[in-house]
């Protein structure tokens, strides 16, 4: 049993998809496919379920998870205790939206200059990432504040969270923070549940007994831009989606007290087994983004 296959199955679990694993292991889809298909015949059992969904784990599979991160994690401790090295891999825990925003600048500079390191991207919510480094899923990640004291952390960016419309929207006339009253039945296009982004907006809504459509949920916030510019809804997404390329009108949005709805990011790490490497990495993210908690938010 091959550790690279092994860990191909892990990234087709975490990403939920063979292209999204290619991806996040820097390798091309069919290399996934082979290494899911030697370890299946290996074992003797089918691991996955392929169809218009997505994948899903076979019970097998469900079987394999635990250990797989096992052999994976342990292999890793041999390899620094073998050479007096760092591990070879960094499994960052991100949101879609951090991954374009600001993550592909800054690792098409670190990647080169850490050739050794690989750098493997888990894809879920800041809100939910937080569970995700608690069970050891990654070794850091993007998460909201407050930061659990059993982390280490440095700060990455303020997020604001925006609608973003049409100039044809009747809402897109008004000028500075929207009032999320004024979203009461309004055809909304929104980040997945598990999105702080998300939780903010909604949480606000039902403590004015504001009742938006939501008609759509997508993590990629490009995807909402779209929709919205084509008219399809109001898009609920944080100041931090890249909108470059979209004719759209972004205004923030505010409670019932007209504070603005905004949470803080941070790059965290556990305290009791993370590596150097882990905390140089997330040192230089955090360096790399000051930039960004010391200008405006976008609009």
């Amino acid at each position: 049993m091959d550790l690279v296959d092994l860990q191909a199955f892990l990234a087709v679990v975490e990403h939920n998809g063979f292209r999204r694993a290619a991806e996040a292991l820097f390798v091309s889809q069919p290399v996934v496919t082979r290494r899911i298909g030697r370890l299946e015949q290996e074992l003797g059992v089918a691991l996955l379920e392929r169809g218009a969904w997505g994948v899903r784990l076979t019970g097998h599979g469900e079987a394999l998870v635990d250990g797989a991160r096992r052999v994976l994690d342990m292999a890793d401790e041999v390899r620094a205790a073998t050479v007096g090295a760092s591990p070879a891999s960094i499994r960052l825990g991100c949101s879609a939206t951090a991954a374009g925003s600001y993550l592909a600048a800054f690792l098409s500079d670190w990647i080169p200059r850490h050739p050794s390191t690989r750098v493997t991207m888990i894809e879920d919510g800041a809100h939910r990432m937080r569970r995700r480094l608690e069970a050891a899923e990654c070794d850091a990640a993007i998460i909201a504040a407050p930061v659990p004291p059993t982390f280490e952390s440095l700060p990455i960016t303020t997020v604001t969270v925006q609608a973003v419309l049409p100039a044809r929207h009747r809402l897109a006339a008004g000028s500075g923070p929207l009032d999320v009253a004024e979203l009461d039945r309004e055809l909304v296009l929104v980040n997945g549940r598990s999105f702080l982004s998300t939780e903010l907006f909604l949480s606000a809504c039902r403590v004015q007994a504001v009742e938006p459509d939501v008609v759509y949920e997508c993590s990629v916030g490009q995807t909402l831009a779209a929709l919205a510019e084509a008219g399809l809804g109001v898009a609920i997404i944080s100041d931090t989606v890249d909108r470059r390329g979209f004719d759209l009108t972004t205004r923030p949005i505010c409670d019932a007290e007209g504070h603005p709805l905004q949470f803080d990011l941070h790059v965290a790490w556990a305290r009791n087994r993370s590596s150097e490497v882990v905390a140089a990495f997330a040192r230089e993210l955090s360096d790399f983004t000051r930039p960004m908690r010391t200008r405006p938010a976008r609009t």
